[in-house]
């Protein structure tokens, strides 16, 4: 496949021909991209046929990939070893802090994503992003776990930015876009003290309405 923009796009052999219905129309990366496949198919029914199996496939960044294979090795220790391998003992100091942590990264994530939707731009998406350079003048007075929190939030799918890393000055025009809306990111946080997932799905709660108090009439 040829990787282009976190996409994996996948052609048919270059040099190929389509036998099937008889075109005998070569078939290269040149006129059987993903894109055609996709959203143009070419009227032929061996293209066609191809396009049936064809998938876009999305990439993780590099910490996501790490954070994955981190996961699964802990999994199957905790598979071989008991389920409270690798961690430290409920009710421990150790776990206390660990616990203060995540909950410390969580809101922080939930902050960043709030002046993104703040102090940012609505795009031809119509999301709010933001370039780096206005975030990190903006968020260094709140914090200096930036680069830091922007990572984890993109594992979460919370936004979506090109580079695994950002660094100031080298990175200031780099565009970060929110790919949830703050309020679903705020509203699962504040419903869960979690950040929502990547395929799950906040509903806002409906306002109760309250009945109107009788009114007392004196006689």
């Amino acid at each position: 496949g040829e990787p282009c923009l976190g996409l994996v796009w996948i052609v048919m052999d270059s040099g190929a021909k389509c036998e099937d219905c008889g075109c005998r129309k070569p078939i290269s990366a040149a006129n059987v991209t993903l894109e055609e496949q996709v959203e143009k198919p070419v009227d032929c029914k061996e293209v066609q046929k191809v396009s049936k199996v064809v998938a876009i496939v999305e990439q993780d960044d590099s910490l996501t990939i790490v954070v994955k294979k981190q996961e699964a090795a802990l999994k199957r220790l905790e598979e071989k070893h008991g389920s409270g391998y690798g961690k430290p003992p409920p009710g421990s100091k150790s776990e206390a802090r660990a616990k203060k942590y995540n909950e410390n990264c969580t809101r922080e994530i939930v902050e960043l994503c709030g002046i993104v939707s703040e102090k940012g731009f609505t795009d031809t998406e119509d999301r709010r992003a933001i370039l780096f350079q206005d975030l990190f003048n903006t968020y260094r007075f709140i914090s200096d776990k930036c680069c830091g929190l922007l990572l984890r939030a993109r594992r979460y799918k919370l936004i979506s930015f090109q580079g695994e890393m950002l660094f100031q000055g080298k990175d200031d025009k780099t565009v970060i876009t929110m790919m949830r809306t703050f309020v679903e990111i705020h509203g699962h946080y504040k419903e869960t003290k979690q950040l929502i997932g990547p395929d799950e799905v906040y509903s806002a709660p409906k306002p109760s309405i309250k009945a109107p108090k009788p009114s007392i009439t004196k006689e």
